[in-house]
């Protein structure tokens, strides 16, 4: 029997190269226990595609570097548990330095 999966669709957009941004979808296995918003895109780039930019810096929630919009809705990717299918954008389209990776963050 296999783990469980949730789909990730992440905003994918690269200013110096892109003409438009786009999203691509990603499937990441549930491990037992709580896996969090920055568990599933460190899975993406380890194991899927290396070339999805994110930042990431305490893992502790104190920097605030991690900060996204989660189905929406302006949270912190380590932590934020997942709680089924999400989406992933940047908190500013417009300070985007490539896909999830803002200016301000």
């Amino acid at each position: 029997m296999s783990n469980p999966t949730v789909c990730v669709r992440c905003f994918r957009y690269d200013p110096e190269t892109d003409s438009e941004p786009c999203f691509q979808d990603y499937e990441v296995p549930l491990e037992d226990g709580e896996i969090s918003v920055l568990d599933c895109l460190s899975y993406i780039r380890e194991h899927l595609d290396p070339g999805l930019a994110f930042f990431v810096n305490c893992r502790l929630g104190f920097c605030q570097r991690c900060t996204l919009r989660v189905n929406g809705k302006v949270v912190l990717a380590c932590e934020t548990p997942v709680e089924g299918d999400i989406v992933l954008e940047p908190v500013n389209r417009e300070e985007v330095i490539r896909d999830l990776w803002c200016k301000n963050t």
